[in-house]
């Protein structure tokens, strides 16, 4: 399979409005469902910052493709981990889903933090090789001497997948599903540019949440929302 600046900008041309549809239609019948929302817009502005990498690569133009890369690796390497974990905590109506989301939330972001910013402040830590019809991102982690990269992946994915998991959202939970499957998929069989490939494949699954919102989500008035929190407190007592 060939990835390419074409199918990077096509894939951000299809989430960007997909994810803006996402925010109106959550606007309209559940506000706590914004983050979800939300995620397919992030997925094509980082999508489309893999294809400003693709062209500054392919013009020689490195300027572009260090912009590029490091906003892409800020979406791959640091907010998805906070955002996953924070988008269950924000429209799970169940309170102890929602602390453990919020823990996951915490890790996220400093695990994700820990793995970003050296990049910022140590260039030589990025290396972009886009052999093989890919973009390899070879970046140099600050985990990598206490422990292998292989768990540092393995830890990447709990704080992503298991918030997503335990959401009471069954079709949250088969998105998340969807993206450790994507995850696994390609650390497999793309193993040489696992970030971009993952990264593609989970932002065309995040089109799933079209239908958890259309389907599934139901207009929310205030006195369905005032029982369903008072039952999930009794849940907890």
């Amino acid at each position: 399979m060939c990835f390419s600046a074409t199918a990077s900008l096509a894939a951000s041309a299809l989430l960007v409005p997909s994810g803006i549809y996402c925010i109106k239609t959550a606007l309209a019948k559940d506000t706590d469902y914004l983050p979800l929302a939300f995620t397919p817009l992030a997925f094509g502005i980082q999508q489309a910052l893999e294809g400003v990498v693709w062209l500054g690569i392919n013009s020689h133009n490195f300027h572009n493709v260090d912009i590029g890369s490091l906003g892409f690796l800020f979406f791959s390497h640091w907010f998805w981990l906070f955002w996953m974990p924070f988008l269950v905590w924000a429209c799970d109506r169940h309170q102890k889903i929602k602390q453990i989301c919020a823990i996951f939330v915490i890790l996220g972001f400093v695990y994700g933090a820990l793995l970003y910013l050296p990049l910022i402040a140590n260039a030589n830590w990025l290396e972009i090789d886009a052999s093989s019809c890919s973009i390899a991102y070879r970046t140099k982690l600050i985990f990598d001497f206490p422990m292998y990269r292989e768990v540092a992946s393995i830890i990447y994915g709990l704080i992503v997948g298991v918030p997503l998991l335990l959401a009471s959202n069954r079709n949250i939970n088969t998105f998340g599903a969807l993206i450790l499957g994507s995850m696994l998929f390609s650390q497999i069989v793309f193993y040489y540019a696992f970030v971009s490939v993952w990264c593609f494949f989970a932002a065309l699954l995040s089109i799933y949440i079209i239908y958890i919102l259309e389907r599934e989500v139901k207009p929310v008035s205030a006195t369905t929302l005032v029982i369903e929190q008072e039952r999930s407190h009794s849940h907890v007592r």
